[in-house]
């Protein structure tokens, strides 16, 4: 029974994010604060620099709250995001990619704060298919996951990769759990 109820509500998500559109932002769609991530939490920075989102960004994070990081909190106990979004300024000091989807709202560095390692919470997502994951990195050096959405309207990717240095970056198999 209770697979059921996971299962129908896993296709209620997947269909209310579908229907978010391109830029996410439609008459109901999620909205920040969601139970357990805030706007603020999602865009803090210590570099210093400017650090706002526009309304379509807001609206890829309140997806990316909603749809991704709800569900690990869920399973997992609370997160502690250390990187959400990023503006390019951000993203830049930061070394991110230039095509980063932290840019866009989309992305998502974090730790489990119960000591659930990365590559523990990456296999519970390789076995979550209805979630709306594009990428998935275990960050070896680090020990933190970065979850990266789909952008709405597209479908889902899943990537999973690992890397132990940030720069080379090898698939990532349940086997490596």
């Amino acid at each position: 029974m209770r697979n059921l109820l996971l299962a129908s509500a896993a296709l209620l998500v997947v269909y209310a994010f579908r229907r978010a559109g391109e830029q996410g932002v439609e008459p109901g769609a999620p909205t920040l604060p969601t139970a357990h991530f805030t706007l603020e939490e999602l865009t803090t920075t210590g570099s210093g620099l400017r650090n706002v989102p526009t309304s379509a960004q807001k609206a890829n994070l309140a997806l990316m709250a909603t749809h991704v990081l709800e569900p690990l909190r869920a399973q997992f106990g609370p997160l502690r995001v250390t990187s959400g979004f990023r503006s390019p300024a951000v993203n830049s000091a930061a070394g991110g990619s230039s095509t980063s989807a932290h840019m866009d709202g989309r992305a998502a560095d974090l730790y489990s704060m119960a000591g659930k390692s990365a590559a523990t919470m990456a296999a519970w997502l390789y076995g979550q298919p209805l979630l709306p994951l594009r990428q998935i990195i275990v960050e070896n050096h680090t020990g933190h996951l970065h979850v990266e959405m789909q952008p709405p309207g597209q479908s889902f990717k899943r990537q999973f990769l690992s890397t132990d240095d940030g720069r080379s970056y090898q698939n990532w198999s349940l086997a490596n759990v």
